[in-house]
């Protein structure tokens, strides 16, 4: 629509067929508007012309566009850039102006620029979002989300009053930085990661200390338990510490168990599959459940400390849930990797329960412990169940390598400064 300085707003010419040509007469017109140099607007409507007096300098939308803290674009099916707010200028590191009739996917690192053009043409079907990486004025990588949806620039409408398939289109893109956000998603992965590292430190500590200490002190009262049974004692003196030696001998072994629970040293010492047989076999000692272990080469190359923690502790979450909620009469266990992933799959013949209402009972099952170490390795779990039929846990996880101990370094004699 075209009007006159401080005049009659002059009757709207037919709608012009070339897009940019339509937002550049817009642009003109909101500049006019924002400049206070127009009276009043005279819009075409299904009623009739009306006009529309303007109070004020400032035109509402185009104060609106220019204070939200998000970008926002208008773009031409093709990608190319008619319009930008000041935010989208300060995300893409330029200036407004030097982006206008630019192409958008130019902006992009160029290993997304062909998935961008997809995700233009889906974005003409209907809304979308995805995220992408956005090369700054400095040359560095903004990580933004991207929102499109489609914009209709004008009705036309037939002799039924239906709209005109033929009406011109352009696309919407908001575009929010998410580098505060993903900043904040790396501080917490490192903290999580830590806190794990931690925990497992404290684990080990307290087995070594089991094993080191209270184990070797119960062994030697169970020696010499055994040796005051080999005496010559009062006969009333033998029964008792027969006794006692048996509970010595029971401690003992729990105290074992309580140690490889909390850290097994052959999980150090031998790798992931000598750990999870191990514990597969006090499993079926202390439950008597009946277990179909296959475990395939884990540990050639050597797993990454963390990961081969990360999968033990998810086998020892999931049997103890077995053994707790399943009430099941066999197991089936798989341990596997390939050149990329390590997978784990517990399957049991139990109870099973409502896989949907999994979240809401993570509490109890621990499954919440087990997503926080699964994600912060970028792996995933998965649970299906249903009541009656069993239970399936999977989870996988990259098969990160141990890194190789730094090679020594020797000073030559002199070499001192």
């Amino acid at each position: 629509m075209a009007v006159s300085p401080r005049g009659r707003a002059r009757k709207r010419r037919s709608p012009a067929k070339n897009v940019r040509d339509r937002l550049r007469e817009a642009e003109a017109t909101l500049e006019a508007i924002r400049t206070g140099q127009v009276d009043a607007l005279v819009v075409a409507g299904p009623g009739g012309e009306q006009t529309l007096t303007i109070e004020g300098a400032t035109h509402p939308y185009f104060v609106l566009l220019n204070a939200m803290g998000d970008g926002a674009a208008l773009l031409e099916p093709v990608g190319v850039i008619l319009f930008g707010n000041r935010s989208f200028g300060d995300i893409a590191g330029a200036p407004v102006e030097t982006l206008r009739g630019s192409m958008f996917q130019q902006l992009l690192v160029s290993a997304q620029r062909s998935s961008f053009e997809e995700f233009l043409r889906e974005g003409f079907r209907q809304g979308v979002a995805r995220e992408f990486d956005l090369m700054t004025g400095n040359a560095s990588a903004t990580p933004v989300a991207i929102a499109l949806s489609s914009l209709p620039l004008g009705t036309h409408r037939g002799a039924t009053g239906s709209e005109s398939l033929e009406s011109p289109k352009v696309l919407m893109a908001i575009i929010t930085d998410l580098t505060y956000r993903k900043a904040a998603e790396a501080t917490r992965a490192r903290l999580l990661e830590r806190l794990i590292s931690a925990e497992d430190d404290e684990r080990r500590r307290i087995a070594r200390e089991l094993h080191d200490e209270t184990g070797q002190s119960l062994t030697a009262l169970l020696v010499g338990l055994r040796a005051i049974t080999d005496m010559a004692v009062p006969p009333e003196v033998r029964p008792v510490a027969l006794r006692l030696r048996d509970i010595a001998a029971h401690t003992v072994d729990e105290v074992g168990r309580l140690a490889r629970g909390l850290h097994p040293a052959v999980l150090d010492d031998n790798g992931l599959a000598a750990a999870a047989r191990r514990y597969v076999g006090d499993y079926v000692r202390s439950f008597g459940t009946a277990v179909d272990f296959v475990a395939g080469d884990l540990d050639s190359p050597r797993l990454a400390p963390l990961a081969a923690a990360t999968m033990y502790r998810i086998l020892q979450e999931t049997l103890t849930n077995v053994a707790r909620h399943a009430q099941a009469r066999r197991v089936a266990i798989e341990l596997k990797r390939d050149e990329s992933s390590l997978e784990l799959v517990v399957r049991d013949d139990g109870v099973g329960f409502e896989a949907m209402l999994a979240r809401d009972t993570e509490a109890g099952l621990g499954l919440h412990g087990m997503r926080e170490r699964v994600a912060l390795l970028g792996g995933s779990i998965h649970i299906d169940s249903k009541t009656g039929r069993g239970t399936e846990v999977r989870a996988c996880i990259p098969a990160g390598e141990e890194s190789p101990p730094p090679r020594p370094h020797f000073k030559t004699p002199g070499a001192h400064r």
